[in-house]
């Protein structure tokens, strides 16, 4: 069997953890203890085998294998011999010693080795008590019984449960006394912790396999093969994880294709910054007569000599990380063997270009038309893919993906054709001006347009998906906040649902504690408007208070206390009611019949209520004034309390329920836990943990291409700069002069990163679905996340601010001894 469940990813636990379990139905005590309280107990005689490395022993000792049954007058009595947990003997009265008899097995009475005329009696020997080794374990898990008893309650009746577990030794009398019939068969092999990583859909087909094929039994089990089944845990938690898994990659696929471009056009300004630094040498080599290929073979072999032990350093760096993460197939492969090939046949690809044969004059005439062609393709493109990605979400398609990519596409071409339109038109404006500054700095920056695109369309494309994230982040954070309000009404809520309810010591005892801002109690009972309608939820409250509560809360509608508020003359309650409870009322006014302790009501909708903290799963409801039960002999109690207030404490809170409210412990639920189920989910932290890294990694590109872009205008401004001054240009003059050739550039793409960063909330919102992250249908609105935008950008001028002071100091000297030479 072991075999047979781990011939794919599924790995079983070692051997030590399975276990085997009988199960039979539950029986009755025929007396019933005192500590039951007049309630009648059930017991059920678990089997389970080995208990070894499963329990602990806390008293008496272990059982041991059944003795025959004995005859007592016309009574034949079979003693079992079981031990218990510490919950269940508490509950039951029982310790090592006690005996207890259970009503007869069915299998017992009917049984043909049975005198007619004898009864049958089955007594139970508590041996010992013992406690769980493990309590996380599947062997406590699978029956709820095992560790602790329950008390079960079906319709006005009560019934205490609990469970013992009989010795191993006495399998064939387990079977004796209760099978065939009722009786259940376990076999639990538990899935081992460890195993390998990034083959869920793997796993997910495995499991399901397991539990929908007939297992394969041979010799005389090959019949019992239709009445045997396996059953997985991991199921449905891998169907919903597949489910959500799907959803979620289609957000890091998006950043993920940003990041490359942003990478790809870092690698192809670098190889030309590469080229420029080596242009004497390469201008040297090809006037020796290089040819093409060797030009080639130069520029790529410098760089190979660096890339590839750089790429054996990142994988052994990233196996170390992560280990047993290693790609496990050739599709794994290509995106890190592309990039390298990129990274060292870059520069020599670049180098080639450089130094190819000049073209014809007639070619360099027709230099515009291809690249106003270039621009206006590439921008339908742009155009189209955001279309299809807006039209058919999830559809997986590779091109419409890169969303923010084609959002950036336009963004860079318009800036660029504005940037060199403006430029131009403010240096003839500074033509007629006295100064040479002005004139010479915004002459250079106009001519360099096409120098600009790489480093504007790397920093766009850092910057947008950048934007992107925070704007993906900030929207989920604001849905858990608000899926949270609407799973739980408040920050605390009290619930006593017993017919006790809470008491008006209690209820003041728990406004009191320290931290609550705004209390409110409330009667919670359902009432029938009319007999052919679903009951209606009825919420019956002080409005002045509850008002102030609701109004402390988030996503529900207000409430006004006035219009709670008996309006003299009227003769009817006023009501706020849910639209499905006002047109059960017949839309204004309406009669509801006397009904338990609920006394007969005209009442008068004065106000519509989408959703309300009292009833956050919504529901036909009705919200009444207490007047509308006072002077009843027998009012329902409160049995709902809603607390709101950013800090209580919950420990003074828990102490004032235990010590204003005996009859019971009651339901006490937090949003903060609501909250932190949602944001400490995995998928949610392995996803937010991706985003943070693409953040960091689009600051460390747009950075990288930042200093990139001034390092290759540097040498070009120095010569300048030197040229003037000889002709007397000062220092401050020569800040200037730097300042408005490099300045303008930023200027254009930070305009462009703003241009996209505003427009991707509205360009994707209708194919995003950020429910995923919230578990509800209701939808997760993207908005501007303008610190995620504004923090890099700023981060970026000032590093460019400090390169430029450095350039600009750094340069006195070389300045002088130009002016010198």
């Amino acid at each position: 069997m072991r075999r047979d469940f781990s011939t794919g990813p599924l790995r079983l636990a070692p051997r030590p953890a399975d276990w085997l379990g009988l199960t039979p139905d539950l029986y009755y005590l025929r007396t019933a203890p005192p500590s039951l309280n007049g309630i009648p107990g059930k017991l059920e005689v678990a089997y389970r085998y080995p208990l070894a490395g499963h329990v602990r022993l806390a008293a008496g000792r272990m059982p041991d294998t059944a003795p025959q049954p004995t005859s007592a007058s016309s009574q034949l009595i079979y003693d079992l011999q079981v031990v218990v947990t510490r919950p269940t003997a508490a509950r039951f009265g029982l310790r090592a010693g006690s005996r207890v008899t259970i009503s007869t097995p069915l299998n017992m009475s009917l049984s043909g080795n049975v005198t007619p005329g004898t009864s049958v009696r089955l007594r139970l020997d508590i041996t010992g008590i013992i406690e769980p080794a493990d309590p996380g374990s599947s062997f406590w898990k699978a029956d709820p019984l095992l560790p602790a008893p329950s008390l079960d309650r079906v319709g006005g009746s009560a019934t205490w449960e609990g469970a013992v577990i009989a010795d191993p030794g006495e399998m064939h009398m387990v079977q004796q006394l209760f099978g065939p019939n009722g009786l259940f068969i376990q076999w639990e092999l538990p899935a081992g912790a460890t195993g390998p990583l990034g083959q869920t859909r793997a796993l997910y087909d495995q499991v399901n396999q397991i539990t929908n094929q007939t297992p394969a039994l041979t010799g005389y089990l090959a019949p019992m093969a239709n009445a045997l089944s396996a059953t997985i845990g991991l199921v449905q938690p891998l169907a919903a994880f597949i489910q959500a898994s799907d959803d979620v990659n289609v957000l890091l696929w998006i950043v993920y294709a940003s990041l490359a471009m942003a990478g790809l056009v870092t690698l192809l300004l670098a190889a030309r910054m590469m080229t420029f630094r080596r242009s004497a040498e390469l201008a040297l080599r090809q006037a020796r007569g290089a040819s093409f290929w060797q030009v080639f073979w130069l520029g790529t072999r410098g760089a190979a000599v660096v890339c590839v032990p750089a790429a054996m350093l990142a994988w052994v760096a990233a196996v170390w990380l992560v280990p047993d993460t290693a790609p496990a197939g050739p599709a794994a492969w290509w995106p890190g063997v592309v990039t390298l090939a990129l990274a060292a046949a870059g520069p020599g690809a670049a180098a080639a270009w450089q130094y190819r044969q000049p073209r014809r004059a007639a070619a360099r005439r027709r230099r515009r038309l291809p690249r106003m062609v270039f621009e206006v393709t590439a921008c339908a493109a742009a155009i189209g893919g955001i279309t299809v990605f807006r039209t058919q979400p999830g559809a997986g398609d590779l091109y419409a993906s890169v969303t923010p990519v084609l959002v950036a596409i336009p963004a860079v071409i318009v800036a660029l054709r504005l940037y060199q339109l403006v430029l131009r038109g403010l240096a003839r404006a500074s033509a007629r001006q006295r100064g040479v500054i002005g004139f010479v700095g915004l002459s250079r920056a106009a001519q360099t347009p096409v120098a600009l695109v790489l480093p504007v369309m790397t920093l766009v494309l850092a910057l947008t998906a950048a934007s992107f994230t925070g704007m993906v982040r900030a929207a989920v954070v604001r849905g858990e906040i608000a899926a949270s309000w609407q799973a739980t009404g408040a920050d605390v809520v009290v619930a006593f649902p017993g017919q006790l309810g809470i008491s008006p010591s209690a209820v003041r005892a728990i406004a009191a504690v320290p931290g609550v801002e705004h209390a409110a109690s409330a009667v919670v009972m359902p009432l029938t408007i009319a007999d052919d309608r679903d009951p209606v939820t009825a919420i019956i409250v002080a409005p002045a208070s509850y008002a102030a509560l609701v109004a402390s809360t988030e996503g529900f509608s207000p409430v006004r206390p006035a219009l709670l508020t008996r309006t003299h003359g009227q003769g009817a309650t006023p009501v706020l009611a849910s639209p499905q409870a006002a047109a059960y009322l017949g839309g204004r006014s309406g009669t509801i019949a006397a009904q338990g302790s609920f006394p007969a009501l005209r009442v008068r909708v004065t106000g519509e209520l989408r959703s309300t903290p009292a009833l956050p799963a919504g529901r036909a409801f009705i919200v009444l004034p207490m007047s509308a039960i006072r002077g009843v002999s027998e009012p329902p109690p409160v049995n709902l309390m809603l607390l709101t207030g950013p800090a209580i404490d919950m420990t003074r809170l828990n102490a004032a329920v235990q010590t204003t409210m005996p009859g019971g412990p009651p339901t006490i639920t937090t949003r903060s836990f609501a909250l932190e189920g949602l944001t400490e989910a995995p998928l949610q932290q392995g996803t937010f943990l991706m985003f943070t890294l693409a953040i960091g990694l689009a600051a460390a590109l747009a950075l990288a291409v930042l200093l990139f872009g001034l390092a290759l205008g540097s040498a070009d401004r120095e010569k300048t700069a030197a040229r003037l001054a000889t002709m007397g240009l000062t220092e401050g003059q020569r800040a200037r002069l730097v300042a408005l050739e490099v300045l303008p550039s930023i200027a254009a793409w930070a305009m462009a990163a703003a241009a996209c960063a505003s427009a991707l909330p509205r360009l994707m919102a209708p194919a995003i679905d950020l429910s995923v992250f919230t578990h509800t249908q209701a939808p997760v609105p993207l908005a501007s996340d303008l610190a995620s935008f504004v923090l890099p950008l700023a981060m970026l001028l000032a590093i460019t601010t400090i390169a430029l002071a450095y350039e600009i100091r750094s340069g006195r000297a070389r300045g002088a001894a130009a002016m010198r030479i």
